[in-house]
């Protein structure tokens, strides 16, 4: 008597409810666990490795659902990572992400203060960092008077930077990686490959030069002097090194 009493006391309406609410903490359940992140394609990526961007994206907890993740990312503000101008987020399937990573366009660095500034092909400062990236090239010989985040260098002769393009798909089309590339003016620029300095001279047959530097390049990293390519041409067969003894000369 007394537990009928008791039943007759819980209205109907908390009863279904609280059934409801059972109901869809279990559907959460399932779906989390269908909607569970188990697989993440990166593309576009060079300068980090999958895994690199996969944790910058993606992390753990309750970010791992491939669901939240793609609208999170949709509609609001992605963070910010270092050398990454932007990136998306699509979903395969229930369980898997596609990361599509689009890095910005660099072609080279300057010391400054203790860093590295990194800049873009119209010499607009990208990055500031410690890290130093392979196959970028720190370039000296700039001389600039202010410099600022997103902004171009502010260098005397903006049409260096057309140079510095050139030199740089080329180094790194014929896979040649300088420890320093410099350009006092549009026509004294030179390598440093090692201990030997390579001048170029101004921006003529440059493509050629580029190529006979990467052919004697095993050839270089056992000496020291200068290498003068100048006047070298399509056309010429002989270079000479001239070592620092001959230059003390």
């Amino acid at each position: 008597m007394e537990q009928e009493t008791i039943r007759k006391k819980i209205p109907v309406r908390v009863i279904l409810t609280a059934a409801v609410l059972a109901i869809a903490a279990v559907l959460l359940l399932l779906l989390a666990s269908l909607f569970h992140i188990k697989e993440v394609t990166v593309i576009g990526n060079e300068h980090y490795s999958n895994e690199e961007i996969a944790d910058f994206i993606v992390g753990e907890g309750y970010r791992r659902n491939t669901v939240y993740l793609y609208l999170s990312y949709k509609y609001q503000k992605h963070p910010q990572i270092p050398f990454v101008d932007d990136f998306e987020v699509s979903m395969d399937s229930l369980d898997s992400i596609t990361i599509r990573v689009y890095e910005k366009n660099i072609v080279g660095y300057v010391r400054y203060l203790g860093k590295n500034i990194y800049f873009d092909k119209d010499g607009v400062v990208v990055e500031s960092s410690d890290e130093e990236i392979d196959g970028v090239p720190m370039i000296s010989g700039l001389y600039f008077d202010q410099l600022s985040m997103y902004q171009s260098l502010n260098v005397e002769e903006p049409r260096i930077f057309d140079i510095i393009l050139e030199i740089t798909q080329l180094l790194t089309k014929y896979d040649l990686d300088p420890d320093e590339l410099y350009l006092g003016n549009l026509d004294d620029i030179y390598l440093w490959i090692g201990d030997v300095r390579v001048t170029l001279g101004a921006g003529d047959y440059m493509e050629e030069k580029i190529a006979r530097i990467k052919q004697l390049e095993p050839d270089l990293l056992d000496k020291s002097g200068t290498l003068d390519m100048k006047n070298y041409t399509d056309e010429s067969s002989h270079i000479s090194l001239e070592s620092n003894r001959q230059q003390e000369k």
